[in-house]
């Protein structure tokens, strides 16, 4: 009994848990789902916390983090819809039978919220973006002629040969050494012969750090490391890790130190290779480059070609004709001294010809080591010619730089104007217009060159070495340094102009100095100190990048009458030495930019009464400057502050402890033409009511930036160079207090408005009742109130401003300015603009419109307006347009009904049959507005409908109007669109220049085109297709136009990458009697595609050469039975070998196709997890073809990867007849693998791996049935040859008992690895079945006939090795 009832207890307490858990979920019933709502609410404002930075991120370049990725899926997709089945079941069943089930399904469904909230903590979403590559950056110059491309072959050649690790370039300067180097960079990376290529310029003065700096950039390697050796170390160890890298170094002098930088030794790396550049053979040579090429000059024919394009119509003037063959032999067959004296005679008479060539006969050459004499003269000429003094003397200035420098543009002014260059001119914006115009012309005549970054030139090193020869000398006395040149001290007593680079002593004895430029040294104690005493007469002195340990006393600056310029950026200066500027009573531009360390303006500056500039920009930790140096500085012209102090004084408190305010910066708006300043969030109150900027031209920057530095990387770094747009951000405020006049005045004259949370504003027109004409960039974000933009046609409402009152009609001026509109999280904002306000944005070029909840349209029809006005709306320049986040929309435009056919003057409306109204993202009505759009991107809209609905189309003159002609790129992401196309009409052109397509995630989508959209894709050269879980097959033909479709049907020809992911219910990728012209594709990869069988039959297609005038060029005869797709073909085109998709075994009868294929392109492919997969490639020859027929295909192929394909029972399949494979058919091909395909019992049929003669690379792992490697056709002995294999690695292959069959003997002539793990029952190779043909190759000594079962260390010896040593017994 006492059993039982320990039983029955134990039973009770079983139960009662269970069931009071279970009686609970009905108790808890509102509670659960009011729980269920809150903890959404939570997740989804975390939600939109993290798709802001990720948007951030993006914005910035960089690469979303994969499980961050995932998590918004996750929470977008996946729970949203459970959810929404949630809340349908819900109003369903809300009687009380069905609340159990409901109470407990709520319960379970926040479980898995509070998981998500816990998963979606993330501290950073992103990682920075991987560099660019480097022949990204280069301009396109090169000329291919005859002298040059016979080196440009030799060094690739060279490159391509495994025992050659250096190439040396030498020539003379100004030859073409760096043009042509960039030329092979560029055709490299379409070769595929190194995984990394990376250039650094050495110089004639290297900087280790430089060096170091410039590869470390092209890697994407930061340094934290200060030391040099150091930096080396790290940089040594990541250029070790990449497997095949290039690196160029430019113009080497003398034998750069490999271990100092932190490159690898060729015997340390053996896959890293070198070419370098330089004037000396003998430095090549040292350096043990091996080959040398010599780049001559050029031919007389090939200097004429170029002198020719340089000087343009005047070389065809017969008075020049004799006189120009004259010019072009004076310059020597150096492109460099062609382009800069051609330039600079182009549309010049005949007497300034004369002169040029007696100036060139007659030129006095200096000796500059590695620059021809005829080089000198023909850039000192050109220099000679140039129109003025300012132009020289601007010229001049940028030899004091280093060479390859981004030379500031910004520096030249400020020197300039402390040298008194511009002694006509007399504001420093006049003189800054004065300089860019110069710049502009010295690049025209080929002495400059464009910068790397924004506002920056650049020099060619031979014309800086011809610029420093030249100012060394009378008048102009300059000396230019760098640490690196162990050189004595000249006599400085007559120079005027000094530049030192690095750790030099400041010289002493330079009476005349008047500019001197110190850069990346140390400015040590007692520097001002020397500088004082020795250079009296010093204008403009520039400490820039310098270490600091002090700056000098006031004793010392006292001296310094006639400095006007002083430049201390990005020096480490901390503001407290505040006795030093106050005696320069003289100086008129005073910068301190990018100093980190600057914590406090010195208050001595106030008593700098001359002073026109301060620039503090990027001082990020500027705290303190006192209350009235501003308002001292009565003749301040410039004031730059963005990014630096922003703790602005509001009136209060005692005097001397009181900040700077912005009362004092606008009591010098009379006089100052530059304001950018910082200023807090929330600032408006800051700014004072009763002063205005009084210069109708001044040029202003005002704003709060830390959210656009954060946010906005590329619109915060326009703001702080000099040559920003007017600019107003407001970031937080209340509308009600933009009422002042001052605020009112910069509203009006903005061209960059940024409005972030500013509440209380409904209408942006009651901002500014003219309608902002200036206008140019505009930004709301999170404004909570903003209703639209223009109320143009509804009568006078209600404003925040009492003084103003909305106009019932639209002003004419509104936004016709505007070229870019970003409008984010507006939450009550219906639609971006009405009929009429549309009308006037004839300059949009830019439309990004995310995450407003309410939006329903981008273009509405309002009030009195009348729909006819949108046959007369065109965006003509709009190029770029994005819209995310948008739940409510319905359309860019919604037209109320469709018209019937109506004929204007110019141009004519096509309908179709009207039929039932469909929703679509660009309606027909609106198809028109876009004849310059270049991309389009749509994310996580729920719209339920078509993208593009083609109903309409223009005629003009008779002739069919091509539909968004312009658009390049297509992304969409996360949408639910049923189709991207539809309505069709016969006849359709449009999107014929579309060249990108991203389709991700977007579940209703069966199909991506319709035929005859794919059929206009001619330019299509990259489609990437991912997670789409309904799509069936890629193109689909409607039936009724069937036998339209498939007469002469080509799809996309130039297709160059393929990807498709998670395609779960894709079937084929195109329909019977259509073709995708795969063979076009240099990169192909599927993954995830489980009802895919095969990719496709490569089917030669041949006609009997005697037959050839038997048949009409375009007659074809096509089998068409089954769902495969047969060869393509097109009018008058004949090709003979497609990839096509198509069912196995389906036949095709021979048509009247070509041998040659010239678009066998594909180059790498690999297919993974694809569970219905069979065959990868059907080889199969036509039943009617000839015995001796034979064809050529996948000449291209480099790389294929097969991963997890359970039912993958062969790679090639080919047919019943001989093989009709030849040739270099995958001659290509080097590197295979091979893992999880439990079905394949043989990689190789006997005929296929003979034609694999560039195979170096072989790895198979992981499949179960495989038997063979190498199957038998036929039971004939026979030798196959494997020449070029190096690496053959097996592994977990349980039934492989054979490489190849024992009728074959096998030849490895160059194999170094075998590797073989867990394959027990593989016969090893013995000298009978591996003939090496290679006298060297010994397997180690440990060699035994025993393999290992794991892989636990796949360096053990016991594994099977092969090393190339010796010889096998």
């Amino acid at each position: 009994m006492e059993i039982i009832i320990a039983i029955a207890s134990k039973i009770g307490e079983c139960l009662v848990t269970p069931i009071g858990t279970e009686f609970g979920y009905l108790i808890h019933y509102h509670s659960n789902l009011e729980s269920l709502r809150g903890e959404i609410k939570k997740l989804f404002d975390k939600r939109d916390g993290v798709q802001r930075l990720v948007d951030a991120a993006k914005r910035n370049g960089e690469i979303i983090k994969p499980d961050v990725q995932s998590w918004l899926k996750n929470v977008n997709d996946d729970l949203v819809k459970k959810v929404l089945q949630f809340e349908e079941e819900i109003s369903k069943k809300r009687r009380g039978v069905y609340r159990w089930s409901l109470s407990r399904r709520a319960y379970k469904i926040t479980q898995h919220v509070l998981q998500l909230q816990n998963e979606g903590r993330y501290e950073n979403v992103a990682h920075p973006a991987p560099p660019p590559e480097i022949w990204s950056t280069f301009k396109k110059g090169f000329q291919d002629f005859k002298s040059r491309m016979a080196n440009m072959n030799e060094v690739i050649k060279g490159l391509k040969r495994e025992e050659v690790r250096m190439i040396g370039i030498c020539g003379m300067g100004g030859v073409g050494k760096t043009t042509m180097v960039k030329e092979i960079i560029v055709r490299l990376a379409k070769l595929d012969l190194f995984d990394k290529i990376v250039m650094a310029t050495v110089s004639q003065s290297p900087s280790i750090r430089m060096i170091q700096s410039e590869i470390a950039d092209k890697i994407g390697l930061k340094f934290e490391e200060e030391s040099e050796p150091g930096r080396a170390l790290k940089l040594h160890g990541r250029l070790m890790e990449i497997k095949r890298i290039l690196i160029v170094l430019d113009d080497v002098w003398t034998e750069p130190d490999f271990e100092a930088i932190g490159l690898p030794s060729a015997d340390a790396h053996k896959g890293c290779k070198v070419l370098l550049t330089s004037r000396d053979w003998e430095v090549c040579n040292r350096m043990g480059s091996q080959p040398i090429i010599a780049v001559p000059t050029l031919t007389t024919e090939e200097s004429q070609e170029l002198f020719r394009e340089m000087v343009g119509e005047s070389f065809h003037d017969p008075d020049l004709r004799s006189i120009a063959k004259d010019v072009v032999k004076e310059c020597g067959g150096l492109p460099i001294a062609i382009v800069t004296v051609g330039k600079a005679l182009e549309k010049k008479n005949k007497r300034e010809w004369d002169d040029a060539l007696n100036q060139l006969r007659n030129s006095t050459p200096v000796n500059i080591p590695g620059v021809n004499d005829k080089v000198y003269s023909s850039i000192k000429w050109s220099y000679d010619r140039l129109e003025s003094d300012e132009a020289r003397s601007c010229l001049l200035l940028c030899c004091l730089f280093p060479e390859d420098y981004d030379i500031p543009i910004e520096y030249l002014v400020r020197y300039g104007w402390g040298r008194g260059y511009f002694s006509s001119i007399v504001t420093l914006e006049d003189a800054r217009n004065r300089v860019h115009s110069l710049v502009d012309q010295l690049k025209r005549r080929f002495l400059l060159l464009d910068g790397g970054m924004s506002e920056t030139t650049k020099m060619h090193d031979i014309v800086r070495d011809v610029a420093i020869s030249i100012a060394s000398r009378d008048p102009h006395r300059f000396l230019v340094r760098s640490h690196a040149e162990n050189k004595e001290w000249p006599n400085l007593a007559t120079y005027d102009t000094i530049s030192l680079v690095g750790d030099l002593e400041i010289p002493v004895g330079c009476p005349k100095l008047e500019l001197l430029q110190t850069m990346n040294g140390r400015f040590s104690k007692g520097s001002m100190d020397i500088i004082c005493k020795a250079m009296k007469e010093l204008k403009v002195l520039a400490l820039v990048g310098m270490e600091m340990e002090d700056l000098g006393s006031s004793r010392s600056p006292g001296v310094l009458k006639n400095l006007r310029t002083l430049i201390l950026d990005g020096s480490h200066f901390d503001g407290m030495s505040t006795d030093v500027f106050g005696p320069l009573e003289n100086l008129e531009i005073l910068s301190f930019r990018d100093c980190y360390y600057m914590h406090e303006l010195p208050s001595e500056i106030g008593r700098l009464k001359q002073l026109r500039l301060l620039d503090t920009t990027n001082c990020k930790n500027l705290k303190v400057i006192p209350h009235g140096i501003f308002s001292s500085l009565c003749r301040l012209e410039e004031l730059y502050m963005m990014g630096s102090f922003d703790k602005w004084d509001l009136g209060t408190g005692r005097e001397d402890k009181r900040m700077a305010s912005i009362s004092e910066v606008m009591s010098l708006s009379d006089h100052l033409k530059v304001l950018s300043i910082e200023l807090p969030p929330n600032f408006i109150h800051l700014l004072p009511k009763d002063v205005v900027l009084k210069s109708p031209t001044i040029k202003f920057a005002i704003g709060s930036t830390k959210m656009l530095s954060e946010m906005f990387s590329e619109m915060f770094s326009e703001m702080t160079t000099y040559a920003f747009r007017n600019s107003l951000i407001i970031d937080e405020g209340d509308a009600r207090e933009l009422e002042s006049q001052a605020v009112r005045l910069l509203l009006k004259k903005s061209e960059d408005l940024f409005l972030c949370k500013v509440k209380n504003f409904s209408v942006l027109t009651d901002l500014d009742q003219e309608g902002f004409q200036d206008l140019k960039y505009l930004t709301l974000e999170h404004c909570p109130n903003t209703e639209y933009l223009a109320n143009g046609t509804s009568v006078t409402q209600q404003t925040p401003f009492p003084h103003i009152q909305s106009a019932s009609q639209l002003p004419n001026s509104f936004l016709t300015n505007l070229r870019f509109l970003r409008l984010f999280n507006c939450d009550v904002l219906k639609y971006a603009f009405s009929l009429s306000a549309a009308r006037n944005l004839v300059q949009l070029e830019e439309l990004d419109i995310g995450d407003c909840d309410q939006m329903e349209e981008i273009v509405s029809k309002q009030g009195r307006e009348h729909e006819k006005e949108a046959d007369i709306i065109y965006f003509n320049k709009v190029t770029k347009l994005s819209l995310w986040y948008l739940q409510s929309l319905v359309g860019f435009f919604q037209a109320n009904k469709l018209y019937s056919n109506q004929e204007e003057t110019t141009a004519r409306v096509e309908h179709q049959s009207a039929g039932i109204f469909e929703k679509a993202i660009f309606p027909s009505k609106c198809i028109s507005w876009f004849p310059s759009l270049e991309e389009v991107r749509l994310t996580y809209m729920k719209f339920e409908g078509m993208l593009f609905d083609l109903k309409i189309h223009i005629v003009m003159d008779g002739q069919t109007s091509p539909t968004f002609p312009q658009l390049r790129k297509l992304e969409i992401s996360r949408c639910k669109f049923t189709h991207l196309w539809k309505n069709i009409p016969s006849g359709f052109q449009g999107f014929q220049n579309l060249r990108y397509l991203y389709v991700s995630g977007c579940s209703g989508l069966d199909y991506v085109f319709s035929h005859l959209i794919a059929s206009e894709l001619l330019n299509l050269e990259e489609v990437d297709i991912s997670e789409c879980r309904a799509m069936e097959t890629i193109v689909r033909i409607r039936e009724e136009n069937e036998e339209e479709a498939t007469k002469y049907m080509i799809l996309f020809p130039r297709l160059n990458r393929f990807k498709l992911v998670d395609l779960r219910r894709l079937s084929s990728f195109c329909p019977a009697g259509s073709t995708f012209q795969w063979s076009s594709t240099k990169n192909m990869h599927v993954y995830g595609c489980q009802k895919l069988k095969t990719l496709g039959a490569v089917i030669p297609q041949r006609k009997k050469l005697e037959n050839k005038s038997e048949k009409d060029s375009t007659s074809h005869d096509f089998s068409t039975d089954g769902c495969g797709c047969i060869p393509y073909s097109r009018r008058n085109a004949q090709r003979p070998i497609e990839i096509l998709p198509r069912l196995i075994n389906q036949e095709v009868t021979p048509t009247n196709l070509e041998d040659s294929n010239d678009d066998d392109n594909l180059e790498n492919l690999s297919v993974i997890d694809c569970n219905s997969m069979e065959v990868i490639f059907q080889l199969k020859g036509p039943k009617h073809e000839e015995s001796s027929h034979s064809v050529e295909a996948f000449k291209k192929l480099r790389s294929l990867r097969l991963d997890t394909l359970p039912s993958l029972t062969r790679v090639w399949e080919t047919g019943s007849s001989q093989p009709m494979f030849a040739g270099s058919s995958f001659g290509n091909l080097k590197w295979l693998r091979v893992y999880r395909c439990n079905q394949l019992k043989y990689l190789f049929s006997s005929s296929i791996v003979k034609l694999l003669v560039s195979v170096e690379d072989i790895k198979v792992t992981n499949c179960e049935q495989m038997e063979e490697i190498v199957a038998a056709e036929e039971e004939t002995a026979e030798i196959i040859t494997l020449p070029k294999v190096k690496s053959i690695k097996l592994k977990s292959l349980p039934k492989l008992k054979y490489f190849c069959g024992e009728a074959y003997t096998l030849k490895l002539p160059s194999l170094e690895l075998l590797k073989v793990i867990n394959v027990q029952d593989l016969r090893p190779f013995d000298s009978k079945l591996v003939d090496t043909h290679n006298p060297r190759l010994q397997v180690k000594p440990a060699f035994r006939q025993e393999w290992t079962s794991d892989d636990e260390n796949e360096d053990d010896e016991s594994m099977w090795w092969m090393k190339t040593s010796n010889t096998i017994d």
